[in-house]
């Protein structure tokens, strides 16, 4: 890549408010898990309108929005009493207070999928086998309201939703409590490259820090590096976290600096607005001032994330055509009102990995886990880098 054509493509740019429209919040689907997978993974399916989904008495809940939502209103937090599970199906459920004998339910938001996953919390009263229940999606109630499903923008949701569902009277044996998840999601491998990679075999037995195989979120934050590197940091941005090892003639994803000196708790120079702006922002009085690029066990408060939205490697073919206006017409109001500059890739330059197949098979498709990729999953997890040519200790 020429150095010309590198800085051309960079995202550069002023911060800037601009006036959006501010259409309301409207609910795509609400899923619970019905059963285990082959690996015994949560399959979560829309809960039916006529109440007829049995869902498993560990389950967890997932809402799906049509717009990208305002993180602090679905924040642990606040964000449980944007969500009534309760037994009695006769109350009106107006607010968080009329919800009578509430499951205690903990959220955690993916931006990439505009949803909010609701896991029941271990210690506290859960759902009963055998018993049905209604599912109220709650709104604010008024401007001020802390809590309730709002847009990035402020915009709340359109409508109360409810549905009701019952509670199947026996689990498959291997359920759990589903737990929000944890792993090595930084250095995650690829463990059916490593079978077919002759680099990564040599003698036995194969090198569980193979370069080529590591699929977690060093190899997508490394994808960024030809704009955001040691010796051209766009926008003060440095992703270069692979560098090679002479002795074993190898790239190696074992730079953590680049991260911690510019990336991590730093907020991004297109948001910076006003006094101590410089600083990182966990909850701004306007969402996406002094936005982190990186906001440890915060996805939704990342702006790398929001660069890499609105670019081509979150492009989602699968979408019906309204769906796909539909969003793209969000993007824009995401562009207009804080994602400034180029998105990440430039247009110029093709996607080096994919938030969602383009084609079937496609290898460069980014790991998910748990229906979230991996670099959200890894800052949701607390984004903490490591040297991947390490192995984890057993």
């Amino acid at each position: 890549m020429h150095a010309a054509l590198a800085t051309a493509g960079c995202d550069v740019g002023e911060a800037s408010y601009q006036t959006i429209d501010a259409p309301p919040v409207h609910l795509i689907e609400a899923r619970a898990t019905t059963g285990l997978d082959q690996n015994y993974q949560p399959v979560r399916t829309p809960l039916a309108p006529d109440g007829s989904t049995l869902v498993l008495s560990t389950a967890s809940f997932v809402l799906k929005f049509d717009r990208f939502l305002l993180p602090g209103s679905v924040s642990g937090a606040v964000g449980p009493e944007s969500l009534c599970v309760s037994g009695d199906l006769a109350k009106q459920v107006r607010t968080y207070a009329d919800c009578v004998n509430p499951i205690p339910l903990a959220p955690t938001y993916n931006p990439v999928q505009r949803e909010v996953i609701f896991r029941q919390i271990e210690g506290m009263p859960g759902l009963v086998p055998g018993t049905r229940y209604v599912l109220w999606v709650l709104g604010p109630v008024d401007d001020a309201a802390p809590s309730g499903i709002r847009a990035f923008d402020g915009a709340p949701l359109a409508d109360s939703q409810r549905v009701e569902f019952t509670v199947a009277a026996t689990n498959p044996p291997q359920a759990m409590p589903e737990r929000q998840p944890r792993g090595d999601f930084y250095c995650q491998q690829d463990l059916e490259c490593i079978g077919r990679t002759p680099e990564c075999l040599g003698e036995p037995p194969a090198d569980p820090t193979c370069f080529p195989c590591v699929k977690g979120a060093a190899k997508l934050l490394n994808a960024c590096a030809g704009c955001h590197s040691d010796a051209n940091a766009a926008a003060g941005l440095n992703l270069s976290v692979a560098a090679l090892d002479p002795t074993a003639q190898q790239f190696r994803y074992n730079r953590l600096e680049p991260l911690y000196d510019t990336a991590i708790g730093h907020a991004a120079h297109q948001t910076q607005m006003g006094e101590r702006a410089h600083v990182g922002e966990k909850t701004p009085e306007r969402f996406g001032r002094a936005m982190p690029l990186i906001d440890p066990g915060n996805p939704g408060n990342s702006y790398l994330l929001y660069k890499i939205i609105v670019g081509q490697s979150a492009v989602d073919p699968s979408l019906p055509a309204d769906q796909a206006e539909r969003l793209r017409e969000e993007i824009e109001r995401l562009r207009a009102a804080f994602v400034m500059g180029l998105p990440m890739p430039p247009p110029a330059f093709p996607p080096s990995f994919w938030f969602h197949p383009q084609m079937s098979p496609d290898k460069e498709v980014t790991m998910y886990v748990d229906g979230m990729d991996i670099l959200s999953a890894w800052i949701l997890d607390g984004a903490v880098p490591r040297d991947c040519s390490v192995p984890l200790p057993p």
